[in-house]
């Protein structure tokens, strides 16, 4: 499912005053049979990380920033046909990303990344100038014509809406912002009034700079407080209010607080009403609710108690990846776990690398750690950079934590041991860490070695703690035995993880991987498939469109080690081999054909 808005052309509307304006989550299926009926069909190409449960959405609401576009409708009389236009795209040689063919236009589509709101206004505004296209596309709530639908606004006289082209053409935005003329002042002008009245701020607010006296003792005299006032941490919201609980037990007044935190280094970034109300949310909620710690009750609190506490903290900073294997409505998050579960030689690596790609594409701000803990470095390096390619820029988003040193000596670390280093590294260096994949869970140093089944229960119970107390996504990899996965062609469950079954347990998701047509490989006309299904996706959602129990599957290409989408022919080939390949697994073991899906897109 995606989020749509469809509007009616006018002459439906006249026809039918009954209909109105939709929008919401739809399926393929209902956006053919609306767009039949004359709906037209738009979407946002930026758009909300979470859409409001009521209500239709705003500029207020959209926070993911991907691209930025222009609109060349030829009715305004600008050029004299689309050709005309693309001559003029193609002279100025800014390569677009997608152009679409909207039935009485053309769209260009550049993908940006590190954008957010202002730069997406300016953006609009320079580019809207530099190729002379249609002034209304500058603003923060913009809908465009989804390709592939029917342009209905002429009764009678459908159009299909087109894409022309699509490449992988990225830009930072410091790269794009070198390639576009200067923003005119008038403009400038315009971009910051239309994002202060979307976002309903006033500039005129009063807010105390200085701090109060008080305060001043507390971070000579408290080591924390200090710490958190400094920024010592990635998560500034919640070392506010942190801050906050530590004065609230100091004896400040609800206005002392307040005037910390407005100066706090988050509340500096925000504009100034904004800046004041975020102080005021939390010290609304510390001090309207909080009560005096009781020292001999500490293993509970009350709903209301833990959700102040943590506040916004609970819903998670999200973190892309591709929807081939992320599309589930609430999708991956900074301190989640993923368990993957495969057996020996099938891809697991090659999984969590692609993984990585395409969280290093999809959050460019965002840092990755590897550690294989049977694999050398310098291999996980190569296949990196097997993997993308010509696209050095990359090769610096992702750290190997080798359980080898230099000398080739075995390190045999244990999860602690990397959770302590994956938080140092981060304070030193001041990245923001990502997705963490450790490889495999069998591997991990044991606390002793007399009761290793006890011993892996103690590294499961530490998986969800690691992803949360470093603040990031962790792939924990499980090896499963040939019992289960025979060569590595057979379907996997939730209790083929290895060691125990309670794995499972703290996990957000739980993935396995297995190649259906395995035993087929020796024909050099069979594809390489890699097929996985969700054994558990912890928050799920009826709009989901990956499922649980639903086997997917991609194509793997050994040349690049990329996972990537079946052709149809491939498809083809895919169901053609099939049946003999379990056919032959059948010598082996009972095995049932399964039924397969094409991996789900966006």
């Amino acid at each position: 499912m995606r989020h749509y808005r469809l509007i009616l052309p006018k002459w439906l509307k006249d026809e039918r005053p009954d209909l109105k304006t939709l929008e919401g989550f739809f399926t393929d299926e209902e956006i053919k049979e609306l767009n039949a009926q004359g709906y037209n069909v738009y979407f946002l190409p930026n758009h909300p990380s979470e859409y409001p449960d009521h209500g239709p959405v705003n500029g207020s609401h959209i926070d993911t920033w991907r691209c930025c576009f222009v609109d060349c409708d030829l009715k305004d009389g600008k050029y004299a046909s689309k050709d005309a236009f693309l001559e003029r795209i193609a002279e100025i040689g800014i390569i677009p990303s997608r152009i679409v063919d909207s039935g009485h236009g053309i769209h260009c589509y550049w993908n940006i990344q590190n954008l957010d709101a202002m730069s997406y206004l300016r953006f609009q505004k320079r580019l809207l100038r530099l190729f002379n296209t249609d002034e209304s596309m500058a603003t923060l709530y913009q809908l465009m014509r989804m390709p592939s639908t029917l342009n209905t606004k002429v009764k009678g006289s459908y159009v299909e809406c087109v894409q022309l082209y699509a490449e992988n053409v990225q830009y930072t935005a410091e790269e794009f912002d070198r390639l576009l003329p200067p923003i005119a002042t008038e403009d400038e002008a315009a971009c910051q009034d239309h994002y202060n009245r979307t976002h309903g701020i006033n500039q005129d607010v009063d807010i105390a700079e200085e701090l109060p006296a008080k305060f001043g003792r507390l971070v000579r005299d408290n080591p924390e407080a200090k710490a958190l006032w400094a920024g010592h941490t990635e998560d500034r919201s919640k070392s506010d209010y942190r801050l906050g609980h530590i004065m609230f037990a100091s004896g400040f007044t609800k206005d002392e607080a307040l005037s910390v935190l407005v100066n706090s280094a988050k509340a500096l970034q925000r504009a100034p009403i904004h800046r004041k109300n975020y102080a005021i949310n939390i010290v609304d909620k510390i001090w309207t609710f909080e009560l005096e710690p009781n020292t001999e009750l500490t293993l509970s609190n009350s709903v209301k108690d833990i959700l102040q506490r943590s506040s916004d903290s609970l819903k998670a900073e999200r973190i892309r990846c591709h929807p081939r294997v992320d599309n589930t409505a609430r999708g991956f998050r900074l301190g989640q776990v993923l368990g993957l579960v495969a057996g020996s030689g099938v891809g697991k690596t090659s999984f969590a690398l692609n993984m990585f790609r395409w969280f290093a594409m999809a959050n460019p701000d965002l840092h990755h750690f590897f550690v294989p803990l049977e694999q050398p470095a310098n291999e996980i390096a190569d296949r990196w950079k097997t993997m993308c390619g010509t696209d050095t820029q990359l090769h610096e988003k992702v750290h190997v934590m080798s359980n080898y040193d230099e000398d080739g000596n075995f390190r045999h670390l244990s999860l602690d041991e990397i959770k302590d280093y994956i938080l140092k590294f981060q304070e030193k260096t001041k990245f923001k860490i990502g997705c963490v994949v450790v490889d495999h869970i069998g591997a991990l140093k044991k606390k002793n070695g007399k009761d290793e089944h006890q011993d892996l229960m103690a590294i499961c119970h530490q998986m969800k703690a690691f992803a949360v107390q470093t603040n990031t996504f962790l792939v924990m990899q499980s090896q499963t035995s040939r019992e289960k996965a025979g060569i590595g062609d057979l379907e996997l469950n939730k209790d083929a993880a290895y060691g125990t079954t309670i794995f499972e347990w703290y996990c957000d998701y739980l993935m396995t991987l297995w190649q259906p047509l395995k035993r087929m490989h020796s024909n050099p006309s069979c594809p390489t498939a890699t097929a996985f299904k969700y054994c558990k996706i912890r928050f799920k959602k009826k709009q989901d469109v990956i499922q649980e129990d639903v086997p997917y599957y991609l194509h793997f290409d050994s040349d690049t080690e990329r996972m990537e989408d079946m052709t149809q022919d491939q498809i083809t080939s895919f169901n053609y081999f099939l049946p003999a390949a379990t056919n032959k697994r059948k010598a082996d073991r009972k095995t049932e054909i399964l039924t397969y899906q094409s991996a789900p897109k966006e």
